[in-house]
């Protein structure tokens, strides 16, 4: 791995997450390997692998481990993902309702995906999803999270093998001749799942923030760190031009913001390419845990 590895990557997804196939432990042994200092791996909208997270970082007594989760709310925006980070072990009540809500949403999300293939006089029945999950997904996860909606490179193809499509090129059009059938449920809105993530007593990051805020339009920045109480940017990601995460680490400074840096890494296949090679400053760590720590 190269010499522009960071001391930390904020932001990895493992098997708990509908659309990745990592597993955990080998984030631990690249951190060792690399001298990676602190990880968080931020499951699309749950926490449920921490408990195992927790025992794989056992081994790893030099690597720290953050709980957060990746959390995508519905605004007047549109959908935006958000990193919530310094999660508690037990979520109180409020944010229990919150992760229950996500559990319920994707195994909907996956139930429309069924019944809009239906409205268009095809056949995709809820035993193949839960078949078509069982190529990728873990039976631990499953067994927690349901029969949940699909990664959308696995979906996309499937439908070309079924015939429903020719090509890649189509899936998006055709997702949008089922959403014209069923209604799609959209995700947990951000007026319950901000104040939850905040009550519990975690710290929310707005993630891979390019198209989010417009590039780099300032007064709609200042509307997303006001409407989602943010503590932090993710100023460091694959998605982020160089150019615009200096005007993000900029942004964070003047507002009293800590900066991260994620690689999103999905699969194990990608670690020895992507893992932790986001671009963050190394400083920005030391300033993260200090607000995890309340120093």
């Amino acid at each position: 791995m190269s010499q522009s590895t960071a001391l930390y990557d904020l932001h990895l997804h493992t098997g708990w997450s509908y659309d990745a196939t990592a597993k955990v432990e080998p984030y631990f042994a690249a951190a060792q390997k690399y001298g990676v200092r602190c990880l968080a791996i931020t499951d699309h909208h749950v926490i449920d692998g921490q408990n195992e997270v927790h025992e794989v970082a056992q081994k790893y007594p030099d690597v720290r481990v953050i709980r957060a989760a990746e959390l995508t709310v519905n605004t007047e925006f549109g959908s935006i993902d958000l990193l919530c980070y310094r999660l508690p072990e037990a979520p109180p009540p409020e944010l229990q309702v919150v992760f229950d809500e996500y559990h319920e949403w994707q195994q909907a999300t996956g139930a429309c995906t069924c019944a809009g293939v239906k409205a268009l006089g095809l056949s995709f029945t809820n035993q193949q999803r839960r078949e078509l999950l069982a190529t990728y997904r873990p039976a631990k996860a499953t067994a927690v999270q349901g029969d949940t909606h699909i990664r959308n490179g696995v979906l996309r193809n499937y439908f070309i093998e079924q015939g429903f499509i020719q090509t890649p090129d189509e899936y998006g059009a055709f997702r949008q001749r089922m959403s014209e059938h069923v209604t799609f449920p959209k995700y947990p809105d951000v007026t319950r799942v901000v104040p939850a993530v905040k009550a519990a007593g975690g710290l929310i990051a707005i993630a891979h923030p390019f198209r989010y805020f417009r590039e780099h339009d300032l007064k709609h920045m200042d509307t997303l760190r006001e409407l989602f109480q943010l503590d932090g940017i993710e100023c460091a990601h694959p998605s982020v031009p160089p150019e615009y995460s200096a005007r993000y680490r900029a942004y964070c400074e003047q507002h009293g913001l800590f900066s991260t840096g994620g690689s999103d890494c999905h699969d194990e296949s990608a670690i020895e390419t992507t893992f932790a090679r986001h671009g963050g400053r190394a400083e920005w760590l030391d300033e993260f845990l200090a607000a995890i720590d309340n120093r």
